[in-house]
């Protein structure tokens, strides 16, 4: 049986990232707000890739503005956020799948490193590896080969091909995933 999820909507990712960024911010003491500066900096190129409003993209960017004083205050988390959302897997791959696609619509290079940058970050806060050490590994591993594919490839038509050969791995991912928690 083959198991086969929607592509996450662009405007679920720029809050997916968000939130992550708002949690982090949460979390960590004053002195580390600049580690959301990955997270910080896609929110735009989500944004652009996808052609989002710029009222969407202004309202996280508030949101995150918001966070980032509060941090700042030492005053935790934002009141009214849903913060340190518990990702599985699957969701965890939901996620990455939906910045390799955003990295592939990005022109230039520097921007697509910058999409790469924030899923790993992303990967090390939700800790995909311990999903990994239950099986998945191998399909992981391609799919960050072809995310770093993604990012070198200057050819809109290539990094098309190489997310379509990408989700041949998300979909064992996914699969996975789901006999896990199944």
């Amino acid at each position: 049986m083959e198991h086969k999820r929607p592509d996450m909507a662009p405007e679920t990712l720029l809050e997916k990232v968000t939130l992550e960024a708002l949690s982090a911010l949460a979390l960590g003491p004053p002195d580390h707000i600049g580690d959301i500066a990955p997270l910080e900096a896609v929110l735009p190129l989500i944004a652009k890739a996808w052609g989002l409003l710029e009222e969407t993209l202004a309202e996280k960017t508030k949101r995150l503005e918001r966070g980032k004083k509060l941090a700042a205050e030492n005053k935790g988390g934002v009141p009214g956020e849903p913060l340190l959302e518990c990702y599985d897997g699957v969701m965890i791959a939901d996620l990455l799948w939906a910045l390799l696609r955003t990295a592939a619509r990005l022109k230039e290079g520097t921007e697509r490193q910058a999409v790469y940058d924030a899923a790993a970050l992303l990967d090390e806060g939700l800790n995909l590896q311990s999903f990994l050490l239950r099986g998945g590994r191998r399909s992981a591993g391609i799919l960050w080969a072809k995310f770093r594919s993604v990012v070198r490839e200057d050819d809109p038509e290539a990094r098309a091909d190489i997310c379509g050969e990408a989700s041949i791995f998300v979909r064992l991912l996914y699969a996975h995933g789901l006999a896990k928690t199944a």
